[in-house]
């Protein structure tokens, strides 16, 4: 069949071991043992931290006999999770898919090609909604005692929970495109509602965290809430906890019957929306070309700029941490009386609040690694940038201030907010101020060596550079490893004072960044002309 013949490739595109990692096992063992490494650390990381809270939280349940309150937990996160994916990536798995091109002409029926490239969307949210929500069905068996037909049934329902988001928000995501398309800045409010949409997510999480004695106490009342106005969700946890057959089947035969209505429905749709995307708004100008000389450093952050904003994923990718900075700032004095509580809590265990505040910070200054894979999205052009009379030094420290400019404004306008609604002293804020720039400049440096030393030139889509690149994952734990050392360096000296214990951390983040520097300055030159 057709459809199996295209979902070969369409596997082979998306899951091969080297568009998964990003490098060619056999060309580059050691970078691609170094990123398999560096992506069970990081999601070890997480699903252990994961496991636990929901471990704990399991415990607590079953002493009060709702242990069935993890399934709302489990069927709420996945539906979350996948319509968070598929808001988000509907648009160029359907819509505006790249090789639109090359199949409509083909003698198949582009049903048949828009159901492959669902499946293929399907099985990216699959893997992800497994991982998610694994440690919170391992908490519910282990604390309600394992049942295999209970495990069955979670497995069936868990690959019908995506389809309900996946019809609704598609289709949000189609009418979204198809308005987009009539404007020549489309892809900037694509940019806005992509924002927007996360940020009512992130609103309504914080909300639901402060609500309770901890984060997932918080979210029962919510959840509770949700479920009732949810049929499936109900017939969800019905179907698993009393292995109630007619919920299970309510829940598969509705998601199916969706799913291929769905499909018939979009069909005639999907082709238009595509015909539309291939062409391009222009607008006529009377305007004059004016040119100026400006510094070619400048020049370099305003084109590194302008291409920031013209790659989606790359903004969503690492435009979060100083998002995440600015709405911080902000939250910060909207719940400065429950934050109050929470220091007396550290306090009472020994933990310093200014010294979390730096850490958080330095984790959301560790997302934004636009130093460390810049040089690789110049791609095919990369030849245009070395035959210009232009150091290399200068593309490098240029693309470094870029990053710079995108972390240090809004960490330090975090930095002084919380210190407004918590009262740090001066003293303090000052010493916080300077290792937050030490820390940035550093971090910012470090990407530039790594992208020097670990460029991706040869890719289909940024989204490989962006995500999938060892830059982009070296760039990022780079970061962790400078925050790291800096927290011991805090612990294992923890009888100084605080101003001093941080002024030892700006001295080390100095200390390499400049050696780091001189290293750019006399290195850049012969390996940028290598590449």
């Amino acid at each position: 069949m057709m459809y199996f013949k295209l979902m070969k490739v369409f596997f082979k595109e998306n899951f091969s071991f080297k568009k998964l990692i990003g490098t060619d096992l056999k060309t580059s063992k050691i970078k691609a043992i170094l990123i398999i490494v560096a992506i069970i650390y990081g999601f070890g990381s997480v699903i252990l931290g994961f496991g636990f809270m929901f471990f704990e939280f399991g415990k607590i349940l079953q002493e009060a006999n709702m242990i069935e309150m993890l399934l709302e937990f489990v069927f709420i996160y996945g539906t979350f999770l996948s319509v968070f994916f598929v808001l988000f990536r509907a648009n160029g798995y359907l819509f505006h898919y790249k090789d639109f091109d090359i199949l409509q002409p083909l003698p198949i029926k582009s049903r048949t090609v828009i159901f492959a490239k669902l499946t293929v969307m399907l099985a990216f949210i699959y893997i992800t909604v497994f991982l998610i929500v694994s440690p919170i069905v391992f908490s519910y068996f282990y604390h309600s005692g394992f049942d295999i037909l209970k495990l069955l049934t979670i497995i069936v329902l868990l690959l019908m929970i995506p389809l309900l988001p996946l019809v609704i928000f598609a289709f949000v995501s189609l009418l979204i495109a198809r308005f987009s398309a009539n404007f020549r800045f489309s892809k900037a409010l694509n940019l806005i509602l992509m924002f927007t949409f996360f940020l009512g997510i992130m609103y309504l999480s914080m909300s639901m965290n402060f609500s309770g004695d901890s984060p997932l106490s918080g979210q029962i009342g919510v959840f509770a809430s949700i479920s009732k106005y949810i049929i499936t969700a109900q017939w969800f946890k019905t179907a698993v906890h009393d292995l109630n057959l007619l919920a299970m089947l309510g829940v598969v035969s509705l998601s199916l019957v969706l799913l291929t209505g769905f499909i018939f429905l979009i069909e005639k749709l999907v082709i238009k929306t595509n015909q539309m995307g291939m062409t391009t708004k222009v607008r006529s100008t009377n305007k004059a070309v004016i040119s100026k000389k400006r510094e070619m450093i400048v020049n370099i952050i305003d084109k590194e700029i302008k291409k920031f904003f013209s790659v989606t994923v790359y903004v969503f990718n690492s435009g979060f941490g100083p998002i995440m900075m600015a709405i911080g700032g902000v939250a910060i004095l909207i719940f400065k009386e429950d934050l109050l509580t929470y220091i007396d809590l550290f306090e009472g265990v020994g933990l310093n609040f200014e010294a979390m505040v730096l850490l958080l910070l330095g984790f959301l200054i560790s997302t934004v690694f636009t130093s460390a894979i810049s040089l690789s999205l110049e791609g095919k052009n990369f030849w245009i940038l070395k035959s210009l009379p232009i150091k290399a030094e200068t593309v490098m420290f240029g693309k470094m201030l870029f990053n710079v400019i995108l972390t240090l404004p809004l960490s330090l306008f975090a930095l002084f907010m919380a210190s407004i609604a918590l009262q740090f002293s001066f003293v303090n804020l000052l010493v916080m101020s300077l290792y937050l720039i030490s820390l940035c400049f550093l971090s910012s440096a470090l990407g530039s060596v790594i992208n020097l030393h670990f460029p991706k030139f040869n890719y289909v889509n940024e989204t490989e550079v962006v995500k999938q690149s060892l830059g982009a994952l070296l760039g990022m734990f780079s970061t962790w490893l400078i925050v790291t050392v800096n927290a011991l360096i805090y612990y294992f000296l923890s009888d100084l004072s605080f101003p001093v214990l941080i002024l030892l951390n700006i001295i080390l983040n100095s200390g390499l960044f400049i050696g780091v520097f001189f290293y750019i300055k006399k290195a850049a030159q012969p390996i940028f002309y290598k590449l």
